[in-house]
């Protein structure tokens, strides 16, 4: 990894250390931070991630989820794979990334970009980390056996597209796929009330935690990682004025022991 990269991990933790205190500093989280810095910068990334990178923040999202060296994470409905790489450095070779889709998405969606870009993403064991796993997203399958879930932009599709009852049984799959205390990351576009939320497709965080604890989750925390005061939420999220600088909530739901 290069000098800048490296200093600009240092950066990051040290700033979240003077939020954080002193545990913030751990020697993994700094190594946690270097090893994304360095997937940002290798030289076969998708030349459409980078872009991402000042959007997603994946080091301090994944920091406010707990996630850790070793452990077993679950990119649910991940399309492009943008997360997934994200996800596969964070948890490093010990660890293990489930890149979720539909076969769907990959064969018939934007003209198979997503199968595309899937397939140059995890070419020649690119990510060796990384299964993919072809599910319907109410039968996830993997019972018990991952640490942290990350949910992205998608529960307002959700709902939309299932209703309420649908969105939870989503929910629920991801929540059997956690271990006792795992936890789901959801991040979404925020709504308003009165407002055409299924046409800007947004979702009020209110509707979205409901959602999330009628699952079965306890939501624990919010961030604001995402906030951006400069959205009035009254933009589609594809909008060339707003995409991908979306107000965006941030929460962190546990499964019960």
């Amino acid at each position: 990894m290069g000098q800048h990269a490296k200093w600009t991990a240092r950066l990051v933790v040290a700033s979240l250390c003077a939020v954080g205190g002193a545990s913030a500093c751990a020697d993994e989280l700094e190594a946690m931070a270097e090893r994304i810095a360095a997937q940002m910068q290798a030289p076969d990334r998708h030349r459409f991630d980078a872009p991402r990178d000042a959007a997603r923040r994946p080091f301090e999202a994944f920091r406010f989820l707990g996630l850790r060296e070793g452990m077993t994470a679950l990119d649910v409905g991940a399309y492009a794979g943008y997360t997934t790489e994200m996800l596969a450095a964070a948890v490093g070779p010990t660890g293990k990334v489930y890149s979720h889709n539909r076969e769907r998405v990959l064969t018939h969606f934007a003209d198979g970009y997503y199968g595309r870009t899937m397939e140059e993403r995890l070419a020649n064991d690119r990510l060796p980390n990384v299964v993919l796993h072809l599910r319907e997203y109410d039968d996830l399958g993997l019972d018990g056996t991952v640490d942290v879930a990350f949910l992205g932009n998608l529960l307002h599709d959700f709902l939309r597209r299932d209703g309420r009852e649908g969105a939870v049984a989503i929910l629920a799959s991801i929540r059997a796929a956690l271990k006792p205390a795992g936890v789901l990351g959801v991040m979404d576009h925020v709504g308003v009330p009165e407002a055409d939320n299924e046409r800007l497709h947004r979702i009020e965080p209110d509707v979205a935690q409901a959602l999330v604890e009628e699952a079965g989750f306890v939501v624990e925390a919010e961030s604001d990682l995402y906030a951006n005061p400069e959205d009035d939420h009254t933009l589609m999220v594809y909008n060339d004025d707003i995409y991908l600088r979306t107000d965006r909530f941030l929460f962190r739901a546990r499964k019960p022991q």
